[in-house]
């Protein structure tokens, strides 16, 4: 039997008018030196007659019960910081705008981006329009967290100046997560483009009962972020009366953004919101025009002291459209950002919370749209065997140009482009049960979530891409399979769809450039290990990282559809090659490029990249969404080689059931724990690289 020894847990509940109301348990906590595979559990107990306990699985995947929500909450908290206390309080750091002090020059920019945008007065807007019940929730998770780094000194490491956490720093973090997502900016237009900006997303499928071998309802949640920082994921079940509900949360979150509960789930993607204008200004000093006339910005100077450097001087510079950044131009834009800047979407954590209460399709949009999310798809599927899928958001009324004038500067001094309203979330795009029994999104245009597309002219068009506009081979691959199956649809079909690593680009191009490029002597040893490819990215296909670095020089082709000879009606897919010297060329470019870091011609991705540490390392598998690889894993060329870059995160095949009997099998790429002391876990890397889920 492990040691026990008590903790206290106070909980303070405050509300809008201060009221405050404190509770405190105290109870036996089982020491964390356990095997692996040991049940590792915490258990409270309280005046207030409630009780919290968490157990944790050999996958170190807490189930958190209790018998109310703050409960459940404080135990979300403590589970955080046991896995992963310094990496929440790195991001809380982060958010608060001061990491620099703390941590010195390579968070500089982090803190001039929040001083940028005022995202520490846009915090405590965000925080006055809680409600007092989510404050109560975040309260007693910050309790939780504050009370499992209290217990152990060396949760944290070097982040610890961070502690103690307060609600502040959870909505300040929710904020920066949209501000974050919505200023990903892969044209430069205000902000400098990040890697991979067009591939950062999700995938998402939901099956009819209708159409389900099973005669229920199917979803799978597959989100593909970045594997660290504020994009990392945790996954954890809570349970208490009148609440059951297992997903994820980015971490730092209090509680889950997207899973499933015994009646309903859903899973979100990145879509193409235009929630972000970008307006040219041209200044003279601190003035600009604007409607014929000379205004000048407001400017806040801010301080920003960094560890071990001088302090820097930072401008917030705001115009009537919002704040004023350097675009990496060098030219001096203002930004306007629906939802997180503009007609802000405080309420989107405690409508996650809602959601997750739903017990229908139905009712789960509805709620969603009382408290709507700044963006996002999602994807969504019912114990009834209805399934669904919805355009999050509330984007710009624009009363002039289309979705395409969202993705250039806009007239600064024309006050005709500034917009004052947002349209509300329950005229956003979505579809309930439509004829072909399935819904789809690979962060592609909502017209395409099902088949026959949606009718787009049903809504304004500036809110989205049009149909034609796709931005990687994803949408063909997952829409064609859906297309061409006839009948019935098994779980096991659907999870082989998700894992599907077939790459659909060179169905289009390949025979046509390796038939322009086989009379170039220069190529031939390139053109020898393209024919002899499989067209997979199996960690053993040979040839897939010279095809995959050639698709990736040709992205912006791939994007407005110039590569391609022919292009056909939305939603289907292109075929040929326009420019087949072109292509050579980029072909040799990429041999160029291989050859100059070192890597063999005929390498596959198990060769230049692998999963986990030391013994335990293996060669990673799966591919890239610009070829059509359904199983994310994204490379990126560097000096010495390759580097991952993003990738599947959490898979959860969802299989509904009636009367509370839902089930669901998932993995966790990376695992579910950062911290050394953190409970024994399993690696769910092998998982995942052999196709497979953690059984429910």
């Amino acid at each position: 039997m492990a040691d026990e020894k008590a903790v206290p847990r106070r909980v303070v509940l405050r509300g809008a008018a201060g009221f405050a109301a404190a509770a405190t348990i105290a109870g036996p906590v089982r020491d964390r030196t356990t095997s692996a595979g040991e049940h590792w559990e915490l258990t409270s107990g309280s005046d207030r007659n409630a009780s919290m306990k968490i157990s944790w699985d050999e996958w170190a995947i807490p189930t958190i019960v209790g018998e109310d929500e703050f409960d459940v909450t404080y135990g979300v908290g403590y589970a955080q910081a046991v896995t992963n206390a310094r990496q929440v309080l790195n991001i809380y750091g982060v958010a608060r705008g001061a990491s620099a002090a703390l941590w010195g020059p390579d968070y500089l920019a982090e803190d001039t981006f929040t001083a940028q945008l005022g995202l520490v007065t846009r915090t405590n807007l965000w925080l006055r329009a809680q409600a007092p019940e989510t404050l109560a929730r975040i309260q007693s998770f910050c309790d939780g967290f504050n009370a499992a780094c209290t217990e152990d000194p060396g949760l944290g490491g070097d982040r610890r100046a961070v502690l103690p956490v307060t609600p502040r720093d959870v909505v300040a973090q929710t904020l920066r997560i949209f501000a974050r997502f919505t200023t990903m900016d892969g044209r430069g237009l205000a902000f400098p483009p990040e890697a991979f900006t067009q591939t950062l997303g999700s995938n998402g499928w939901a099956v009819s009962g209708r159409r389900s071998a099973t005669g229920n309802a199917l979803l799978v949640i597959n989100p593909h972020l970045v594997w660290r920082g504020y994009q990392r994921f945790f996954e954890f079940r809570t349970s208490h009366p009148g609440r059951d509900f297992h997903g994820t949360a980015l971490l730092g979150l209090p509680w889950q953004n997207m899973g499933y509960n015994p009646a309903v789930g859903w899973g979100h993607t990145v879509n193409p919101v235009p929630n972000m204008s970008v307006y040219e200004l041209e200044l003279s000093g601190n003035c600009y025009v604007f409607g014929g006339r000379q205004r000048e910005l407001q400017v806040t100077e801010h301080r920003i002291e960094v560890l071990g450097s001088d302090p820097v001087t930072v401008l917030e510079r705001h115009s009537v459209h919002g704040p004023v950044v350097t675009a990496p131009d060098g030219t001096e834009v203002a930004v306007r950002i629906a939802g997180v800047l503009h007609h802000p979407a405080t309420s989107a954590l405690e409508g996650w919370w809602q959601m997750s209460l739903a017990t229908s399709v139905e009712e789960l949009f509805t709620l969603h749209d009382e408290r709507p999310l700044p963006l996002f798809n999602m994807i969504a599927a019912d114990a009834r065997g209805s399934i669904g899928a919805l355009y999050c958001g509330t984007p710009p009324v624009r009363d002039r140009g289309d979705f395409d004038d969202t993705k250039r500067r806009l007239p600064g001094d024309d006050p005709k482009w500034l917009w004052d309203r947002v349209h509300p979330a329950h005229t956003m795009p979505r579809v309930i049960n439509p004829e072909s029994g399935w819904v789809q999104n690979c962060n592609e245009t909502p017209w395409l979530y099902t088949d026959p597309p949606l009718a787009a002219d049903a809504w304004p068009t500036v809110i989205a891409p049009a149909a034609d506009q796709v931005d990687d081979f994803r949408p063909y691959t997952s829409r064609s399979w859906l297309i061409s199956q006839g009948g019935e649809i098994t779980p096991e079909e659907l999870l082989r769809l998700k894992f599907n690593k077939r790459a659909m680009l060179a169905d289009v191009v390949l025979d046509e450039l390796l038939e322009a490029a086989a009379t170039d002597a220069d190529l031939h040893d390139a053109v020898r290990i393209l024919s002899a490819w499989d067209r997979h990215a199996h960690r053993d296909s040979k040839g897939y990282v010279l095809f995959y670095l050639w698709s990736l020089l040709n992205v912006a082709a791939i994007e407005d559809r110039s590569l391609f000879r022919e292009v056909g009606a939305a939603g289907t897919v292109p075929t040929g090659l326009a420019d087949p010297a072109a292509a050579v060329a980029v072909l040799r470019t990429a041999k160029r490029t291989l050859l100059g870091i070192g890597t063999p011609l005929d390498a596959s991705v198990g060769q230049v990249a692998s999963l986990g540490d030391g013994p335990d390392t293996i060669q990673a598998d799966g591919g890239s969404g610009v070829v059509g690889v359904l199983k994310s894993f994204e490379i990126a060329p560097g000096a010495d080689g390759f580097v991952k870059v993003l990738g599947d995160t959490w898979v959860s095949l969802v299989q509904f059931r009636p009367n509370g009997r839902t089930t669901a099998d998932s993995v966790l790429v990376y695992g579910n724990t950062t911290e050394t002391t953190a409970p024994p876990a399993k690696s769910q890397y092998p998982a995942w690289a052999a196709d497979c889920l953690r059984a429910a």
